[in-house]
């Protein structure tokens, strides 16, 4: 794991997150997406080769995945608007986080996918629009 308690930290982060869906203050559509596209990512390569890349759960409990999850893509302003954005721009999220942790010059890539997955929202919501009833 992430080492020196921080996984305690984010597993409180996880119970704040959770509370959030409980209430219904932010839908499943982005967290769900982005965790699911980090673990996947880091189960494969670290399937691959164990000794190179981190495990899924140290993906998921160090850094800002939750945070990121729970708290700042889930933004009602700048995320996509229809439940398939929400997942593309989730999914999005954490294959961009993935990909600047493993490749990347930065430690922690969470920020820098945010902001590059709002700046795809636009197109999100224009090409995943729902059809009009009757057409």
């Amino acid at each position: 794991m992430g080492g020196r308690g921080w996984e305690w930290v984010n597993s409180l982060i996880a119970v704040g997150g959770l509370y959030l869906l409980f209430r219904g203050i932010i839908r499943w559509h982005i967290p769900v997406s982005m965790l699911a596209a980090i673990a996947v990512l880091a189960a494969v390569f670290h399937t691959l080769d164990a000794s190179l890349h981190a495990s899924a759960g140290f993906h998921l409990f160090s850094g800002a995945s939750l945070l990121g999850a729970f708290f700042i893509a889930t933004d009602p302003v700048s995320a996509a608007t229809t439940n398939r954005g929400r997942l593309i721009y989730g999914a999005g999220i954490g294959i961009l986080t993935y990909a600047i942790r493993t490749w990347g010059g930065y430690p922690d890539g969470v920020a820098f996918a945010v902001l590059l997955m709002n700046a795809t929202v636009p197109l999100l919501d224009r090409y995943t629009r729902p059809r009009i009833y009757g057409r």
